[in-house]
C-alpha cells in the first residue's frame, strides 16, 4: 500500500478470554524521569545471542560507539545508550557477559548516522533498511514467528504485525505514548514497509484513541484478554502456513525507529508504565525513562512494603528483574507485587469469601465481588499431576488443545507438537492458561522448551 493509500479497518470480537480484576492501574499521565549517572546494557535479553565483545572496563565510549556484535551475524551491532566509561562488565556462567554497566560522562559525544525523512525513506531498498538497522542497533527489536527470536534479516517476510493493542493488566496504552510521536511512528512504518514484500499490519484495542496510519492495513481488536496479543492477531488477520515467515514489534518500538531514521541518532527516552499493588498510589503513572538508565532512584520512592517483586510485563506474562535494574532494551511496563509467604488456615476447605480466583470455586464470586484485588506472589498450593479438565482452554481464543499440546512437550513429541499448533503460538499465549489452571502447570516455560527442541531439529 502506498502512503497516500486510504488504510483499510477490520474490527475483530474477541469472544473467549479472561480480565485479571487487580489493583494498581498507573494514571494516564507521563512524568519525565531525570536518571542519575550510571546505566546498563543486558546482553542477556537477547536470546540465542552470542555476543562478541568489542569494549573492556575503563575504556570511554561516545553514545552511539558499538559495545558487542553478534558471532552469528557481525553485522549485527548492539550500541551504547550513553556517553562515558565502561565501568564494569560483569560475566555469568561460561563467562557469557550478562551485565555492561556505564558511568555517564558530564557532557556527552553521539555518533551520528545518515538521517532521513518519512518519504525518503520510501526510496530506500530492502537492504539499505536492514543493514541501518543493524548497523545502529535497533534491528533486535524486531521479532519473527515462528520461535519468537530476533528476525532473521536475511528472511522476508510474508507480512509484519505492529502490535499497539493493551488487554493485559496495566499494559502501556499506546495512545497516550503516541502523542507528539506520530511523525515518528509514521516514519518507522514506511521502513517496515520496505522489509516485505505483503501488508503491515496495525493491531489497535477498540475505542483507542490511535489514528490510522499510510502504509498499514489497520485493525481493531476488542474482548477480554488475550485480545491484545500478537498471536491472536496473526491468527485472525493471516495465519502463519508452514514455512511461513512473519515479522513482529511493539508499537512504541517503531517510534524508535522513526526516531532513529529522523534524526539520525540514537534515541535518548521510551515510555514506560510502572503499576501494580506495591506500587504506592502517587508513583502509579507513566515516566519517559533514558534508555539504559538507572531505575534505583524511581523504585526506591515508589515501592510499598519492604520485599516485593517487580515483573518487566504484567502480573500474567513477564520476566522477573531486580530492584536495581536499569531500562532494559526490551518491555514498556513494570508491574510490582508483593511477595506473599503467608499461609491460610484449612487452605481451600475455607469459602473463600476474600479470595480471589478466575472459577466460580469461592464464594467472592458467587456473591457477586467483582472489585480489584491486591493480589500477591503466592501460588496457593503446589504444583501437582495434570489431570486433562479443558480449563486452560475455556479463555484460550487460538483454536489450540493446550492440555494435550503440553503432554507433547513434556514427551519431547515435536511432530505431535507442530500437529497441534505449537508454531503459530508464543509461550506468552499460555500464560493465562498457567493463571487459571489449578495443577500450578508452568506451562510458558513448557511450551518455551517446546519450541526450543523444534527450532534445534528443524522444521
Amino acid at each position: 500500500m502506498k502512503p497516500s493509500e486510504e488504510p483499510v479497518l477490520a474490527e475483530f470480537k474477541i469472544k473467549k478470554g479472561f480480565d485479571v480484576k487487580v489493583t494498581g492501574k498507573p494514571d494516564p499521565t507521563i512524568e519525565d524521569y531525570a536518571s542519575p549517572q550510571l546505566f546498563a546494557v543486558y546482553p542477556s535479553e537477547f536470546e540465542g545471542l552470542k555476543p562478541r565483545l568489542k569494549v573492556k572496563a575503563g575504556d570511554r565510549v561516545k553514545r552511539g560507539d558499538i559495545l558487542f556484535e553478534n558471532k552469528k551475524n557481525e553485522k549485527m551491532l548492539f550500541r551504547s545508550p550513553c556517553g562515558g566509561t565502561i565501568q564494569a562488565i560483569n560475566l555469568g556462567a561460561r563467562r557469557f557477559p550478562v551485565e555492561i554497566l556505564i558511568e555517564r560522562a558530564a557532557e556527552e559525544e553521539s555518533v551520528t548516522f545518515e538521517a532521513y525523512t518519512r518519504d525518503s525513506v520510501g526510496q530506500l531498498s530492502r537492504e539499505q533498511v536492514a543493514d541501518h538497522l543493524l548497523n545502529t542497533g535497533l534491528w533486535p527489536l524486531i521479532k519473527q514467528r515462528p520461535f519468537n527470536k530476533i528476525a532473521d534479516p536475511e528472511a522476508t517476510p510474508k507480512a509484519i504485525f505492529i502490535n499497539a493493542a493493551s488487554s493485559a493488566p496495566f499494559q502501556a496504552d499506546f495512545s497516550l505514548v503516541l502523542k507528539g510521536d506520530e511523525e515518528a511512528f509514521q516514519t518507522g512504518i514506511n521502513a517496515l514497509a520496505k522489509l516485505t514484500e505483503g501488508k503491515v499490519h496495525l493491531c489497535k484495542s477498540a475505542g483507542a484513541d490511535i489514528p490510522d496510519f499510510g502504509n498499514t492495513e489497520s485493525h481493531t481488536f476488542s474482548g477480554k484478554h488475550p485480545s491484545g496479543t500478537t498471536s491472536v492477531h496473526i491468527n485472525r488477520i493471516n495465519p502463519i502456513l508452514p514455512h511461513d515467515t512473519v515479522y513482529t514489534i511493539a508499537a512504541q518500538d517503531v517510534i524508535l525507529i522513526g526516531k532513529l531514521l529522523n534524526t539520525g541518532e540514537l534515541p535518548r527516552t521510551k515510555v514506560v508504565a510502572l503499576g501494580g499493588p506495591a506500587v504506592k498510589e502517587s508513583s502509579r503513572k507513566y515516566y519517559r525513562v533514558p534508555l539504559g538508565a538507572s531505575l534505583v532512584p524511581l523504585f526506591e520512592q515508589s515501592f510499598d512494603g519492604d520485599e516485593v517483586r517487580v515483573i518487566l510485563g504484567n502480573v500474567l506474562w513477564g520476566d522477573q528483574v531486580k530492584t536495581d535494574t536499569c531500562v532494559l532494551y526490551y518491555g514498556s511496563e513494570f508491574f510490582v507485587l508483593e511477595e506473599d509467604r503467608s499461609r491460610h488456615l484449612m487452605g481451600w476447605t475455607m469459602p473463600g469469601l476474600f479470595q480471589y480466583s478466575s472459577h466460580r470455586v469461592n464464594l467472592s464470586s458467587l456473591m457477586g465481588l467483582t472489585h480489584r484485588w491486591k493480589l500477591g506472589t503466592s501460588l496457593h498450593g503446589s504444583h501437582r499431576a495434570m489431570v486433562v479438565t479443558g480449563w486452560m482452554d475455556r479463555h484460550q481464543p487460538l483454536n489450540i488443545m493446550t492440555d494435550y499440546l503440553i503432554r507433547a512437550a513434556l514427551a519431547h513429541d515435536t511432530d505431535e507438537m507442530v500437529q497441534l499448533g505449537i508454531l503459530e503460538t508464543a509461550p506468552e499465549d499460555f500464560a493465562l492458561a498457567a493463571f487459571v489452571d489449578p495443577h500450578k502447570t508452568d506451562v510458558c516455560t513448557i511450551i518455551k522448551q517446546g519450541l526450543q527442541e523444534i527450532e534445534e531439529e528443524g522444521i
